[in-house]
């Protein structure tokens, strides 16, 4: 899954990683945020994003890569476990769904929903 990261830009990455960029007398506290993600230092994300660092296979460029797949996992991970519920909680409107169903339901949105927190 890294191969499709890893044709995205790092100032995408970033985006992806830690949302817009703030104004611009805000942009510190936002670069901190993905040093401290990605285990770097404040220097090193912001010469990411200003492009200073240009080797795109630089250990923090790949890094902000990999933090940002986990992030839209995540993401994406947190989304269908609020789907499945949502449909475990209409079941009465489902009448096709069984009982074991809707408890596979619930407990793979269970799943999701402990994954999103390691």
């Amino acid at each position: 899954m890294l191969e499709k990261w890893s044709k995205m830009s790092v100032r995408e990455a970033m985006i992806a990683l830690a949302g817009e960029p703030p104004a611009y007398g805000a942009q510190a506290r936002w670069l901190a945020g993905i040093a401290k993600k990605v285990g770097a230092s404040y220097r090193t994300a912001r010469s990411l994003w200003l492009n200073e660092i240009k080797d795109p296979n630089h250990w923090a460029a790949r890094e902000v890569r990999r933090q940002a797949e986990i992030e839209k996992a995540r993401r994406e991970a947190n989304l269908l476990a609020t789907k499945f519920e949502k449909i475990a909680e209409g079941s009465n409107a489902h009448k096709n769904l069984s009982s074991s169903d809707i408890a596979a339901l619930v407990h793979a949105a269970s799943i999701l929903r402990s994954m999103d927190r390691t």
